[in-house]
Parts: C-alpha cells; sequence; structure tokens
C-alpha cells in the first residue's frame, strides 16, 4: 500500500512538472513574439532615421555648394569693385595733374589783372566737377564695402538656416494639437511661418513680396494667393502655404497599426486635394503676373510632409505634372536666400553701372571744363591786346590823350586834380 501511495505521488509531481513546463514554454514564446515586434519596429525606426540624415546631408552638401558658387561670384565683384576703384584714383590723379597744369599755364601766361571776379567764375566751375569727384569716390568705396560684408553675411545665413529650421520644426510639434481641428487657425499659422521665413531671407514685406494680393482671372475668379515674391525684370514667383494636419497628428498619435496606417493614406491623400485645388487656381491666366508654369506649395511642418513622401513615394513628381513645387522650410528658404542675393546683385549692378555713367559724366564734364578754361584764356588774351592798344592810345604816340589833355590844362582849363607823374612822364 505504502507503494502505491508513493506511486500517486511520484505521478502528481511529473503531471505538475509537465505542465509548469507547458506554461513557461507558452510564455517564453509570447515573449520572443513581442521582442520580435519591437525589434521590428526599431529597424523601421532606424531605416527612417537614415533617409532623414541622407536627405539633410544631401542638403548640406548642396546648401555648401551654392556657398562657394556665391565666394566665386563675391570674388568677382571683389575685383571689379578693385578695378573701379584704382581707374578711380587714378582718373583722379590724372585729373588733378590736367588741372594743375592747366591752371598753371593760365596763370603764368596772365597778368596779375586776373579778378576777384574771374576767380569766383573759375571756382564756380570747379566746385561741381570736386563734388562729383567725391561722390564717384565715395560710390566705389560703397561697392567695395558691400562686397565685402556680403562674404560673411552669407555665411552667417547659412547658419540660420539651420537654426531655423530646428525652430521651426518644434514649434509646429508644439502647434499641432491646437491648430488641428481649426481650419482658419491652420491656415493662418502657416502664413505666419511663412512670412517669417520671407524675412529670415532679408526680404522686405511690400517691396520684394506682397501677401494676400486679391487678382482677378479672364473668367472672372478672384484669387487671393498668400505670397507674390517679387523677381528681378518685373517677374513674380507665387506661394500658398498649405496644412494637413488632422490625419497626421491622428497616424502620429495612434497605437493600433491598422488605424494608422488608415490615418497616413488619409493624411497623403489631404496633401495630394491641396495640390489639386492650388494647381486649379492658374495665377498665371490674371495676366497681373509674370510667372513660371508652377507655383510653390509651402509645407510648414516637415515631419508631415515626410510621412506623407513615405506613404506617397510619386507624390512629389505627381505634384510637379500638375505645376506644383512642393518645398517645407529649409528648400524654401535656399530659394528665398537665392532670390534676395538676385536682388542684391541686380541693384549692384545697377550701381555699378550708375558709377561706370557717372564716370563718363565726369569725364565729359571735365573736357567741357578744359574747353571752357581755354576760352577765358583766349578771352584773357584778347582783353590783355584791347587793354594795352587802349594804353598805347592813352599814353604814346604823338597827340596821345594824356598829351593832349595836359595841355588843356597848361592852356587855362580849370581842374580840381592832377594827373599822376608816371603818367604825364610816359606821356
Amino acid at each position: 500500500l505504502t507503494g502505491v501511495i508513493w506511486l500517486y505521488v511520484f505521478l502528481a509531481l511529473a503531471a505538475g512538472a509537465a505542465g509548469a513546463w507547458f506554461y513557461l514554454n507558452a510564455q517564453l514564446g509570447e515573449r520572443l513574439r513581442a521582442r520580435d515586434t519591437d525589434l521590428a519596429r526599431l529597424n523601421s525606426a532606424v531605416a527612417t532615421a537614415e533617409s532623414e540624415r541622407s536627405r539633410l546631408l544631401a542638403l548640406s552638401s548642396q546648401q555648401a555648394a551654392q556657398l562657394v558658387a556665391a565666394d566665386q561670384r563675391l570674388a568677382e565683384r571683389e575685383t571689379l569693385a578693385a578695378r573701379y576703384l584704382a581707374d578711380a584714383e587714378k582718373l583722379k590723379t590724372t585729373l588733378q595733374t590736367e588741372f594743375q597744369a592747366v591752371a598753371a599755364k593760365i596763370l603764368d601766361e596772365k597778368s596779375a589783372k586776373f579778378t576777384d571776379h574771374n576767380k569766383t567764375q573759375v571756382e564756380a566751375l570747379l566746385h561741381p566737377l570736386r563734388q562729383q569727384l567725391v561722390d564717384f569716390r565715395q560710390r566705389v568705396d560703397t561697392v567695395y564695402k558691400t562686397e565685402s560684408d556680403d562674404r560673411a553675411a552669407l555665411k552667417a545665413q547659412i547658419e540660420q538656416l539651420r537654426l531655423l529650421n530646428t525652430t521651426i520644426t518644434a514649434e509646429a510639434h508644439a502647434l499641432t494639437t491646437a491648430l488641428k481641428g481649426q481650419s482658419q487657425a491652420r491656415g493662418a499659422w502657416g502664413e505666419l511661418i511663412l512670412e517669417r521665413l520671407l524675412d529670415s531671407a532679408g526680404l522686405i514685406k511690400g517691396e520684394d513680396y506682397l501677401t494676400q494680393e486679391s487678382l482677378t482671372t479672364d473668367d472672372g475668379r478672384r484669387l487671393r494667393p498668400d505670397v507674390i515674391l517679387r523677381l528681378p525684370d518685373a517677374r513674380h514667383l507665387v506661394i500658398d502655404s498649405k496644412v494637413s494636419l488632422i490625419a497626421y497628428e491622428r497616424a502620429v498619435n495612434s497605437t493600433d497599426d491598422a488605424t494608422r496606417a488608415s490615418a497616413v493614406t488619409e493624411h497623403a491623400r489631404a496633401v495630394r486635394t491641396h495640390v489639386d485645388q492650388l494647381s486649379a487656381k492658374r495665377y498665371e491666366d490674371t495676366g497681373k503676373l509674370i510667372t513660371p508654369d508652377y507655383v510653390l506649395m509651402f509645407v510648414p511642418l516637415e515631419p508631415a510632409f515626410t510621412l506623407a513622401l513615405e506613404t506617397d513615394s510619386s507624390l512629389y513628381e505627381w505634384a510637379f505634372d500638375r505645376r506644383v513645387i512642393l518645398c517645407t522650410a529649409p528648400t524654401l528658404l535656399v530659394t528665398l536666400k537665392t532670390v534676395a542675393t538676385l536682388w542684391k546683385q541686380d541693384r549692384q549692378t545697377k550701381n555699378v553701372q550708375a558709377i561706370a555713367d557717372r564716370g563718363g559724366a565726369l569725364y565729359d564734364k571735365f573736357a567741357g571744363l578744359i574747353d571752357d578754361l581755354e576760352a577765358i584764356g583766349l578771352q584773357l588774351g584778347r582783353t590783355r591786346e584791347s587793354y594795352d592798344a587802349a594804353m598805347n592810345k592813352l599814353k604814346s604816340g604823338k597827340g596821345n590823350l594824356l598829351a593832349q589833355v595836359e595841355d588843356l590844362k597848361k592852356l587855362g582849363a580849370r581842374a580840381k586834380k592832377t594827373l599822376p607823374a608816371p603818367s604825364i612822364d610816359e606821356a
């Protein structure tokens, strides 16, 4: 009987051990599956981060290339400004030398009878010339200094681009929740971010760009683009801000894969809807804008734009075919900086042209001054000849005026004054 009892005890222990083994084995399998799921999610996050890193590296390389090109342009401008400065110094030295030579020649050839009145006239002629020389030097110095300052400013602006992108992304995340349910507020926020980018690029509102300008198409439709960016040569570029946050916020905060997948698809579809709406406006049909065949669609929240591209890989090309170019803060800021640089170069080119025109006018003015001084010299010569002839009639020759007048006095003419003795002696 004791043996039977021990047998039952042994069987009970064996059954318990088997049950515990099966339970632990099931728990271990479930943990392994959970770990595999977490590992897959981590791999996906790493792939996304690596893709973003590659994109930022490409953007950095592009900006570095642009900086090198800008440095080359600035170096060319500095060389041109230095040449103009050297030409100005050479012209100034030549003008001074020629003027001194002409003045010395006139002063040597003419007598001390050059009156204060004639000196005043010459000073009146020389003062505008002197002022034009001063203005010419100041304009050349200004162009040279501007070119030097631009190099340092461009490097600082590249750093501002990086900091601004970080700031905008952080602010966009903070505002997502507050704006996700208010369409009007979303639009105003996007326009605010866009205007801050324009200001950061150094563009001036009302001069370099216009906001909320009302336009009318040929068929009577009323359009109001967020920004009309002015370009040199009276051209324009239209920028519209579009914000899609509702589906994006749901996708980011979803803990369920199916719900997240649905929200991501809806978000990409919302971006396509914005593209269709923007493409249909056709701002170029207003007749008031000289624009290219495309419009820039600015997406303020870069992670939302990235998510849409990850979901719909053909989105960018599809939008481009509809004459819409998608852009975020970094890419748009590069474009705006380029436009600001174009405006600066346009103004500098006009300044250089103005300097060249002013130099030509200055040369013509100096040539006219030389002609005037030569004419004055001829007139002084003729005046001297007339003076000598008059003095000869007065003092020299038989029957000169002084002798006749003195004879009248000797004959008894009454006079209160007496002629100077030297004059009488010469007669």
